[in-house]
């Protein structure tokens, strides 16, 4: 099957080939995937990454001669551009680049701006940036960046900024990990997972301490969880029901914040 490239900062995915239907995710520039079934405005594609599959314009891309898994950092939390001899592209936290150049479909891209070698070493001090820098960013069902973000695509811009990276959807997120079984042994950076009344994995956040969470939920947000689940002290209520602790650092970080 036809392999592309996105070739624009970030583009939705879509359930369905219409600009009304609902957007599951969005494709970042330079991610890459393969074309399931060409459309007249709409091509279904499957992503590579996450094997997550959907429809996208047909003109927000360009075809490659294979994929490529040699992008080894990210942009990091101030941005970047990608120049090439015909245009420049914004680049948002989290799109993955091989060190200063990129090649998408013919076009050689030079980038321009901070990147980031994603390692877990500098936890501590990169983890209070991102709290700093999606705070209070809006919800935004299918969203992956601070404009516009989900519960899922939140914990897995924040892991990616580590180097592990997580599947796209958050009951997917809760299939891996090892288990945290008390809530004192909570460590920055697992995840909780939240169910609804099916017992249906709905919602994830990361920890920032064993009793305090940052998770998407109207916009990014912290707010105080216990056995119970979260706490959200605006409207004096639990608003997530916990289901289960999940750590995917394992012995590769000890600190807790």
């Amino acid at each position: 099957m036809p392999v592309a490239s996105c070739n624009l900062s970030i583009v939705p995915l879509r359930e369905k080939p219409s600009h009304r239907s609902e957007m599951v995710t969005q494709i970042l520039f330079g991610e890459e995937f393969e074309i399931l079934e060409e459309g007249k405005d709409f091509d279904r594609i499957r992503l590579f990454t996450v094997n997550y599959e959907g429809w996208i314009q047909n003109n927000q891309y360009v075809y490659v001669d294979r994929c490529t898994d040699d992008k080894t950092y990210i942009v990091d939390l101030e941005g970047a551009v990608a120049k090439s001899d015909r245009t420049t592209i914004e680049l948002i936290h989290g799109t993955a680049v091989s060190d200063k150049e990129i090649g998408v479909g013919d076009e050689l891209y030079r980038i321009e701006g901070r990147i980031r070698n994603p390692t877990l070493i500098d936890f501590e001090k990169e983890f209070q940036k991102l709290i700093t820098h999606y705070l209070d960013s809006p919800y935004m069902w299918g969203g992956r960046s601070s404009g516009g973000i989900d519960c899922s695509g939140f914990s897995q811009v924040v892991y990616k900024h580590f180097g592990v990276f997580l599947k796209r959807d958050a009951w997917q997120q809760g299939e891996n990990g090892t288990v945290v079984d008390f809530l004192p042994e909570i460590k920055a950076g697992d995840l909780a997972f939240f169910d609804n009344e099916e017992g249906r994995i709905t919602h994830v956040g990361v920890m920032i301490d064993n009793e305090t969470i940052i998770h998407a939920a109207g916009k990014v947000r912290i707010d105080k969880m216990d056995s119970l689940g979260i706490f959200n002290a605006d409207v004096n209520r639990y608003s997530h029901k916990l289901r289960i602790i999940k750590r995917y650092f394992g012995d590769q970080l000890s600190v807790t914040i």
